[in-house]
């Protein structure tokens, strides 16, 4: 694997994902449906791609094997989406993909907890620095703070739920290819996602021409661009630093609300920024 590859990969991902909280805040459709259309158009859009070129190599008795994990992570990845999502509708774009990239500590912990696996010295440097910086960028929004803002909490909440992703995604990442991982863990998120729907009785038509291109965007770009980027990372390096990277998503969230929403970034929010570029460089230099 070629360095650089590997940069641009994680570069591009960050980028990508950067542009979610836009693209949700611009729809003009509940948290729940913005979840469903955008795992069911992922997973429509990888489909073709996965019949064409993994269809004579996939092995269907081990798919059968791991069907439960393959569920289990589509679920965490719904459950994470609808967390995030409905949390922009009560904190700011901010505060909500700061706490909801979180998720190096959660990741860490719980790889030591069930997994005995240790994080990198360099690695957890570059946590330390990067969540120093996320806390500079959340106590420079102007809510009412993680105690009692709802929305907070769910991006909080949200953070935990992608953690466990990763951790238990690493493991089965391992042994698929990147096309048929992907396939099956978005389609499974969207089956679960449309069964929540169901459930909650969510108008599932009946939008703006708008909020479906944002649907199509919100899956082409953060979910089929983004996320994949960090899937296919995982096969290369750890949980722990693909978690660190993730944290390079509010920087470019406030870069694009700065231009789109005209949300001004303040100097708070310029240091922790910088320093969170700061962890990811100190945990790259351990893993790349």
């Amino acid at each position: 694997m070629a360095k650089g590859k590997s940069i641009l990969v994680i570069l591009v991902g960050m980028v990508s994902v950067g542009f979610a909280s836009i693209f949700i805040r611009l729809c003009d459709a509940p948290p729940i449906v913005i979840a469903m259309y955008r795992m069911t158009i992922s997973a429509i859009l990888v489909a073709p791609v996965f019949f064409i070129t993994e269809r004579n190599k996939i092995k269907y008795d081990e798919i059968k094997k791991d069907i439960i994990p393959f569920i289990f992570l589509g679920s965490l990845l719904a459950v994470h989406f609808i967390l995030w999502i409905t949390s922009l509708s009560y904190t700011t774009v901010l505060s909500s993909t700061v706490l909801v990239t979180t998720n190096p500590i959660f990741v860490a912990i719980f790889s030591l907890i069930l997994f005995k696996e240790r994080t990198k010295k360099g690695t957890v440097i570059g946590i330390i620095a990067a969540f120093i910086g996320s806390v500079f960028i959340a106590l420079s929004a102007k809510n009412e703070g993680v105690g009692s803002n709802f929305g907070n909490l769910l991006a909080l909440s949200g953070a935990v739920a992608v953690s466990f992703y990763l951790i238990f995604g690493k493991r089965l990442r391992k042994r698929f290819d990147l096309i048929t991982y992907i396939f099956f863990v978005y389609s499974f998120a969207a089956i679960i996602l449309i069964i929540v729907s169901v459930v909650t009785r969510q108008n599932f038509f009946n939008y703006s021409y708008k909020t479906y291109v944002y649907f199509f965007l919100l899956a082409l770009i953060p979910q089929i661009t983004g996320h994949t980027a960090y899937n296919w990372a995982l096969k290369y390096f750890s949980a722990s630093f693909i978690a660190v990277t993730i944290l390079g998503e509010p920087i470019f969230a406030t870069f694009f609300a700065f231009i789109i929403l005209k949300e001004v970034p303040t100097l708070i929010e310029l240091v922790g920024g910088a320093l969170i570029l700061t962890g990811i460089y100190f945990s790259g230099r351990v893993e790349i």
